[in-house]
Protein backbone atom coordinates (compact mmCIF):
# COMPACT_ATOMS: atom_id res chain seq x y z
CA UNK A 1 0.00 0.00 0.00
CA UNK A 2 2.00 3.18 -0.84
CA UNK A 3 0.26 6.26 0.58
CA UNK A 4 -0.74 4.21 4.04
CA UNK A 5 -0.22 6.94 6.86
CA UNK A 6 -3.34 9.06 7.62
CA UNK A 7 -3.68 12.50 9.58
CA UNK A 8 -6.33 13.46 10.64
CA UNK A 9 -8.19 17.08 12.28
CA UNK A 10 -10.19 16.43 15.16
CA UNK A 11 -12.48 19.37 15.86
CA UNK A 12 -15.07 19.30 12.82
CA UNK A 13 -13.80 16.87 10.85
CA UNK A 14 -14.17 13.78 13.40
CA UNK A 15 -16.27 15.54 16.04
CA UNK A 16 -18.83 18.45 16.59
CA UNK A 17 -17.30 21.42 17.83
CA UNK A 18 -17.68 25.11 16.36
CA UNK A 19 -21.10 24.55 16.74
CA UNK A 20 -20.93 24.72 19.99
CA UNK A 21 -18.96 27.67 20.01
CA UNK A 22 -21.41 29.53 17.76
CA UNK A 23 -24.23 28.17 20.06
CA UNK A 24 -22.49 30.14 23.03
CA UNK A 25 -21.64 33.21 21.05
CA UNK A 26 -25.02 33.99 20.26
CA UNK A 27 -26.27 33.65 23.78
CA UNK A 28 -24.12 35.55 24.97
CA UNK A 29 -24.30 38.34 22.31
CA UNK A 30 -27.79 38.42 22.67
CA UNK A 31 -27.42 39.36 26.00
CA UNK A 32 -24.57 41.98 25.41
CA UNK A 33 -27.00 44.07 22.79
CA UNK A 34 -29.67 44.28 25.69
CA UNK A 35 -27.22 46.57 27.51
CA UNK A 36 -26.06 48.16 24.66
CA UNK A 37 -28.76 49.01 22.00
CA UNK A 38 -25.79 50.93 19.38
CA UNK A 39 -24.84 47.30 18.49
CA UNK A 40 -26.44 44.51 17.01
CA UNK A 41 -26.22 40.68 17.68
CA UNK A 42 -24.00 40.25 14.55
CA UNK A 43 -22.18 43.47 15.31
CA UNK A 44 -21.14 42.13 18.58
CA UNK A 45 -20.07 38.85 16.86
CA UNK A 46 -18.10 40.29 14.59
CA UNK A 47 -16.27 42.24 17.09
CA UNK A 48 -15.97 39.42 19.44
CA UNK A 49 -14.61 37.04 16.49
CA UNK A 50 -11.91 39.97 15.61
CA UNK A 51 -10.91 39.99 19.34
CA UNK A 52 -10.17 36.13 19.16
CA UNK A 53 -8.11 36.61 16.45
CA UNK A 54 -5.83 39.13 18.46
CA UNK A 55 -5.79 37.07 21.07
CA UNK A 56 -4.80 34.07 19.39
CA UNK A 57 -0.99 34.22 19.80
CA UNK A 58 -0.92 35.19 23.55
CA UNK A 59 -3.88 32.65 24.65
CA UNK A 60 -4.05 30.32 21.44
CA UNK A 61 -7.38 28.20 20.22
CA UNK A 62 -9.80 26.66 22.05
CA UNK A 63 -12.27 27.53 24.81
CA UNK A 64 -9.77 29.67 27.18
CA UNK A 65 -9.48 31.87 24.36
CA UNK A 66 -13.14 32.43 23.52
CA UNK A 67 -14.44 32.99 27.21
CA UNK A 68 -11.25 35.24 27.58
CA UNK A 69 -11.86 37.78 24.66
CA UNK A 70 -16.63 37.29 25.33
CA UNK A 71 -15.18 38.94 28.75
CA UNK A 72 -13.17 41.53 26.96
CA UNK A 73 -16.10 42.36 24.51
CA UNK A 74 -18.53 42.17 27.29
CA UNK A 75 -16.87 45.31 29.47
CA UNK A 76 -16.08 47.22 26.52
CA UNK A 77 -19.47 47.24 24.95
CA UNK A 78 -21.46 46.86 28.43
CA UNK A 79 -19.42 49.23 30.39
CA UNK A 80 -20.22 49.72 34.08
CA UNK A 81 -23.18 47.45 34.16
CA UNK A 82 -21.03 44.43 33.40
CA UNK A 83 -19.69 44.50 36.57
CA UNK A 84 -22.71 45.62 38.13
CA UNK A 85 -25.05 42.22 36.98
CA UNK A 86 -22.21 39.94 36.78
CA UNK A 87 -21.90 39.51 33.10
CA UNK A 88 -18.59 37.65 33.95
CA UNK A 89 -20.47 35.03 35.55
CA UNK A 90 -23.11 35.26 32.86
CA UNK A 91 -20.10 34.16 30.23
CA UNK A 92 -18.76 31.87 32.44
CA UNK A 93 -22.02 29.85 33.53
CA UNK A 94 -22.91 29.97 29.51
CA UNK A 95 -19.14 28.70 28.12
CA UNK A 96 -19.02 25.59 30.38
CA UNK A 97 -20.88 23.82 28.00
CA UNK A 98 -17.60 23.80 26.02
CA UNK A 99 -15.80 21.97 28.47
CA UNK A 100 -18.94 19.76 29.34
CA UNK A 101 -20.64 19.05 26.08
CA UNK A 102 -20.25 15.20 25.14
CA UNK A 103 -18.17 14.06 22.08
CA UNK A 104 -20.72 13.85 18.93
CA UNK A 105 -18.65 11.86 16.51
CA UNK A 106 -19.91 13.30 12.79
CA UNK A 107 -22.23 11.75 10.39
CA UNK A 108 -20.26 8.60 8.79
CA UNK A 109 -16.90 9.35 11.04
CA UNK A 110 -17.23 6.11 13.07
CA UNK A 111 -17.74 3.81 10.09
CA UNK A 112 -15.49 5.01 7.85
CA UNK A 113 -12.67 4.85 10.79
CA UNK A 114 -13.24 1.49 11.35
CA UNK A 115 -13.04 0.83 7.50
CA UNK A 116 -9.80 2.59 7.01
CA UNK A 117 -8.11 0.70 10.35
CA UNK A 118 -9.17 -2.49 8.50
CA UNK A 119 -7.50 -2.10 5.98
CA UNK A 120 -4.20 -1.12 7.36
CA UNK A 121 -3.78 2.39 7.31
CA UNK A 122 -2.12 3.75 10.18
CA UNK A 123 -4.00 6.71 11.29
CA UNK A 124 -3.34 9.39 13.75
CA UNK A 125 -4.70 12.95 14.63
CA UNK A 126 -3.64 16.55 14.28
CA UNK A 127 -4.95 19.27 15.97
CA UNK A 128 -4.37 22.47 17.36
CA UNK A 129 -5.12 24.31 21.15
CA UNK A 130 -4.88 24.22 24.22
CA UNK A 131 -3.07 20.79 25.31
CA UNK A 132 -5.03 20.15 28.24
CA UNK A 133 -8.40 20.88 26.97
CA UNK A 134 -7.34 18.66 23.28
CA UNK A 135 -6.04 15.93 25.47
CA UNK A 136 -8.77 15.47 27.23
CA UNK A 137 -11.09 15.29 24.13
CA UNK A 138 -8.84 13.10 22.95
CA UNK A 139 -9.47 10.72 25.82
CA UNK A 140 -12.81 10.87 25.61
CA UNK A 141 -13.15 10.27 21.91
CA UNK A 142 -15.46 7.13 21.53
CA UNK A 143 -12.85 5.97 18.07
CA UNK A 144 -9.36 7.14 19.85
CA UNK A 145 -8.51 3.18 19.79
CA UNK A 146 -8.05 3.39 16.09
CA UNK A 147 -5.50 6.31 16.06
CA UNK A 148 -1.42 5.23 17.06
CA UNK A 149 -1.40 8.73 18.59
CA UNK A 150 -2.43 12.28 18.49
CA UNK A 151 -0.55 15.64 18.02
CA UNK A 152 -1.63 19.09 19.78
CA UNK A 153 0.19 22.08 18.15
CA UNK A 154 -0.40 25.64 18.44
CA UNK A 155 -1.51 27.09 14.91
CA UNK A 156 -0.76 23.91 11.94
CA UNK A 157 1.80 25.59 10.19
CA UNK A 158 4.00 23.87 7.51
CA UNK A 159 6.48 23.14 10.03
CA UNK A 160 4.09 21.40 12.47
CA UNK A 161 3.82 18.60 9.61
CA UNK A 162 7.29 19.13 9.03
CA UNK A 163 8.54 17.95 12.32
CA UNK A 164 5.81 14.95 12.61
CA UNK A 165 6.51 13.62 9.68
CA UNK A 166 10.38 13.92 10.40
CA UNK A 167 9.73 12.00 13.82
CA UNK A 168 7.88 9.61 12.26
CA UNK A 169 10.69 8.97 9.33
CA UNK A 170 8.18 9.09 6.58
CA UNK A 171 7.98 10.00 3.01
CA UNK A 172 5.46 12.97 2.82
CA UNK A 173 3.86 11.41 -0.38
CA UNK A 174 2.83 8.41 1.67
CA UNK A 175 0.53 10.75 3.95
CA UNK A 176 -2.33 12.18 3.93
CA UNK A 177 -3.77 15.21 6.13
CA UNK A 178 -7.66 15.14 6.25
CA UNK A 179 -9.95 17.95 7.93
CA UNK A 180 -12.28 21.10 7.22
CA UNK A 181 -10.18 23.74 7.62
CA UNK A 182 -8.56 25.22 3.93
CA UNK A 183 -5.87 26.77 5.86
CA UNK A 184 -4.28 24.62 8.87
CA UNK A 185 -5.10 21.04 7.56
CA UNK A 186 -5.13 21.88 3.56
CA UNK A 187 -3.27 24.44 2.66
CA UNK A 188 -0.01 24.25 5.26
CA UNK A 189 -0.21 20.74 4.52
CA UNK A 190 0.31 20.74 0.96
CA UNK A 191 2.86 23.18 1.42
CA UNK A 192 4.90 19.83 3.27
CA UNK A 193 4.46 17.76 0.93
CA UNK A 194 1.18 16.07 2.34
CA UNK A 195 -1.55 14.65 -0.13
CA UNK A 196 -4.63 15.90 1.21
CA UNK A 197 -8.50 15.76 1.50
CA UNK A 198 -10.73 18.46 2.10
CA UNK A 199 -13.97 17.67 3.75
CA UNK A 200 -16.03 21.19 4.29
CA UNK A 201 -17.80 21.62 7.41
CA UNK A 202 -20.58 24.44 7.52
CA UNK A 203 -19.27 25.35 11.11
CA UNK A 204 -15.67 25.78 9.52
CA UNK A 205 -14.37 29.26 11.74
CA UNK A 206 -14.09 32.24 9.33
CA UNK A 207 -10.45 32.77 10.00
CA UNK A 208 -9.41 29.13 8.84
CA UNK A 209 -11.35 30.16 5.52
CA UNK A 210 -9.02 31.00 2.26
CA UNK A 211 -8.70 29.36 -1.28
CA UNK A 212 -6.96 26.00 -1.44
CA UNK A 213 -3.87 26.48 -3.23
CA UNK A 214 -3.52 24.70 -6.57
CA UNK A 215 0.03 22.84 -6.28
CA UNK A 216 1.18 19.74 -5.66
CA UNK A 217 0.23 17.22 -4.13
CA UNK A 218 -3.43 17.39 -5.84
CA UNK A 219 -5.98 18.21 -2.94
CA UNK A 220 -9.20 15.78 -2.81
CA UNK A 221 -12.28 16.95 -1.90
CA UNK A 222 -14.96 14.71 0.14
CA UNK A 223 -18.83 16.09 -0.01
CA UNK A 224 -19.15 14.15 3.07
CA UNK A 225 -16.86 12.17 5.28
CA UNK A 226 -17.57 8.65 4.21
CA UNK A 227 -16.55 9.48 -0.09
CA UNK A 228 -12.89 9.23 2.07
CA UNK A 229 -13.10 5.72 1.42
CA UNK A 230 -13.67 5.83 -1.99
CA UNK A 231 -10.94 8.64 -2.34
CA UNK A 232 -8.68 5.99 -0.64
Amino acid sequence: MKNRYLFFDMDDTLVKCSGYFYDVEEIVAKKFSEFNKEYSVEEIRKKFNDRQIENIEEHGYGPDNFKYSLMQVGSEIVGYDFFKYDLAGFISQTAQRLYDSPLELLDGVEDTIKYLYEKGYEMYIITKGSKEVQTDRFNRLPIRSYFKKYYVVKHKLKKDYEEIIELHKFNPIDCFMIGNSPKGDINEAKLAGLNTIYVPNEYTWQPEEEQIIEIEPVTYRAQKFSDIKSIL
